[in-house]
């Protein structure tokens, strides 16, 4: 799979699982109001403004509109995806539901709203809107009309009509298309065991919750719901031995799940809806767990929710049979929670009990390697951990609010496996960083240095790093700054023992320069060391954050530099307002230097800096004849490969400049 489908696959899922996660507050009200209703049903209690009849009314109509809700989530978070109007869709996936609602109910007098498996139909309503939406050619935005809005209007009509129209004949086709074939299939030569329709049931449900519709209540054409109530095995009906073997903590064995989560999921997303899950899984509701991690339409956790249902069908059958464990209930609510409603079920039998924890183990065994993977696709807090741990970032991180404050979590997806694979390659220890020099060509030595990052190959050679460009768009940029902080700190121990003190300059990445906690560590770190710290200029460096966190670096006694000066960004705004004490004139800048207008472009820049009283450093200087024109025009420091590439820390303090013949000559001279 190529990286533009990637991409989209993963913000497809992304904004799945943002839809559901927004409507996991409505969730977890439902599910406390089904506690209290069987609360009161237990206890007996009741009042003319509280009672049994009143919250399952609201139970109902919670369940009933649940679609509804669902479907404003998923038209809002898709369209906000796919940079087309919120209103728009929302609007028109009202009018197709409707629509086709009205059709139904004039039909048959049935209500959509009623029928369990309608969550599936309202997911697909503005998905399908929004696909059709993108191919669908719309009016010129130009529509010459005096009214800015009615123009916005009218450039999404002719797409809003079509869609809806569409869609209510694809729908209305499909559905009879559907009850034709229901029609003509005869399902009773399959003459099945209650067992394997309690199989087939469980298959047919954990599939249906997979697609967002309500498995349990979705009427099943293979057996009618008048069998739940048969005996299965040792006295034990279909309906308990289901109830208190098969789905503990809701479908899919709900409890193994969060149990799993919270034991090996390295995800903050995925423990915080475990957490959440827990308290309602007990009493066996997980709608919050199903649509909140979610498990809807997940296919890291399809496999397993699917198969260990059956396979506690398989165990728990066969532990009965062999241990002739019998039910002197089979009434016990669907709510009661685990291990409470096997010993009433029983009347107190430990094999039951025992059965019930190995269900539970197997349940978490199962699920482990699905949700470590899981947990390790989708979690970009994983990979800032990894990185702490693997640069021995601990101490320095203590906590990594900020870092990603600006970074789109579709841009982390986007990097999330190259991410990975950084991390492996980071744990080798083969990071190291090199110090290239800044030479002064008017007094021919070197005192100055430029901290650059660099690996060490397999094979010993030296190179810059790759992945840079990945860690930013994980928002992983200000751990590898803080890292290269603190290997400068202890080679500037190591270098002052031998009364060794050069002027070093870092590069510091803009989201770093934002983040406020960052900056304080670094300061921290390199507080009283000669150090001058190397900014890019992009938009973000004029933000509020960004402006004070340089404030705090000069005020600290730091100098600062102005990175890449002349291309991209650059803006001689930027020299006004910021404390600037340092302009490095960009490579590409310094390649057109023997052009004539290259020349006096470089040249107007030197002469601007001068008398600002910056000082200039010509960066990337690779040619002889670069060299002499930069020194013709007066500057003093250069950088670049002309004289050296970046060396080791311990190779630095014996560092001297090699000069050519001119210089030579030119230096006796005078």
């Amino acid at each position: 799979m190529d990286k533009i489908k990637r991409l989209r696959r993963d913000v497809f899922f992304m904004a799945i699982k943002e839809s559901f996660i927004s409507t996991v507050p409505y969730l977890v009200i439902s599910s406390i109001i089904v506690l209290i209703n069987q609360l009161l049903l237990l206890t007996g209690l009741s009042s003319s403004f509280i009672n049994n009849a009143l919250l399952s009314k609201i139970i109902g109509y919670m369940s009933n509109f649940f679609p509804v809700i669902l479907m404003t989530s998923i038209a809002f978070h898709f369209s906000k995806r796919n940079n087309i109007n919120n209103i728009f869709i929302i609007t028109l996936s009202f009018a197709i539901f409707i629509t086709i609602e009205s059709i139904i109910n004039a039909h048959n007098s049935q209500s959509l709203l009623n029928e369990a498996g309608v969550s599936f139909f309202m997911l697909i309503i503005p998905i399908v809107s929004i696909v059709l939406f993108n191919i669908i050619p719309k009016f010129e935005k130009d529509l010459k009309l005096s009214n800015g809005q009615l123009s916005h209007v009218f450039f999404h009509l002719k797409p809003f009509v079509i869609i809806y129209f569409f869609s209510i004949v694809t729908y209305l086709i499909v559905l009879k298309g559907l009850e034709t074939i229901a029609s003509s299939i005869n399902f009773s030569f399959l003459d099945l065991d209650l067992l394997s329709v309690m199989a087939l049931r469980t298959l047919g449900s954990q599939i249906l919750w997979f697609f967002g519709a309500h498995g349990p209540n979705t009427p099943s054409i293979i057996e009618p719901n008048d069998s739940i109530n048969n005996i299965l095995i040792n006295n034990v009906s279909y309906q308990a031995f289901y109830d208190v073997f098969i789905v503990f903590g809701g479908s899919g064995a709900g409890l193994s799940l969060i149990l799993a989560a919270l034991i090996y999921s390295k995800s903050k997303h995925i423990t915080q809806i475990s957490k959440i899950s827990l308290p309602f899984a007990i009493f066996n509701i997980n709608e919050t767990l199903i649509y909140g991690l979610p498990i809807v339409l997940n296919r890291f956790l399809l496999i397993p929710f699917i198969t260990i249902p059956l396979l506690n069908i398989a165990i728990a059958f066969f532990f009965l049979d062999f241990f002739g464990i019998t039910f002197v209930n089979n009434q016990v609510s669907w709510i009661t929670p685990i291990f409470i409603n096997a010993f009433i079920a029983t009347g107190g039998n430990g094999s039951a009990l025992l059965l019930q924890v190995v269900l539970v183990v197997v349940g978490i065994i199962v699920y482990t390697p699905f949700i470590k993977r899981y947990s390790l696709a989708q979690s970009s807090s994983n990979h800032v951990e990894n990185l702490k741990n693997n640069l021995e970032m601990i101490e320095l991180m203590e906590s990594t609010e900020g870092i990603k404050s600006n970074i789109s979590e579709s841009k982390i997806i986007k990097s999330n496996l190259e991410v990975d694979k950084i991390i492996n390659f980071i744990s080798s220890n083969k990071l190291a960083v090199h110090y290239q020099p800044k030479i002064d060509i008017i007094d021919q030595h070197c005192s100055s240095y430029e901290a650059l990052l660099r690996i060490r190959k397999d094979d010993g050679t030296i190179s810059g790093p790759f992945f840079l460009e990945s860690l930013e768009l994980a928002g992983l940029a200000s751990i590898i700054d803080l890292w290269v902080c603190r290997e400068l700190k202890k080679h500037y121990q190591i270098w002052q023992l031998s009364g060794f003190n050069p002027k070093v300059a870092i590069n510091i990445h803009p989201d770093t320069m934002t983040d406020n906690k960052a900056i304080g560590l670094i300061i921290n770190e390199l507080k009283g060391l000669n150090v001058e710290f190397e900014i890019i200029e992009r938009e973000s460096v004029k933000s509020p954050s960004s402006i004070s966190n340089i404030m705090r670096l000069h005020d600290s006694g730091f100098d600062i530099s102005l990175d890449d000066f002349g291309v991209g960004y650059s803006s001689f705004e930027t020299l006004t307002f910021l404390p600037m004490n340092t302009v490095k004139i960009d490579k590409s800048l310094i390649d057109n230097i023997e052009s004539e207008k290259g020349y006096h472009i470089c040249k107007n820049i030197f002469t601007m800096c001068n008398d600002l009283g910056l000082t200039c450093v010509a960066e990337g200087v690779e040619k002889d004849i670069q060299y002499l024109k930069l020194k013709s025009m007066g500057v003093r420091y250069i950088q670049g490969f002309y004289f050296e590439k970046a060396l080791p820390f311990n190779r630095i303090d014996r560092y001297k400049p090699t000069f050519k013949v001119f210089d030579f000559y030119q230096k006796t001279a005078s």
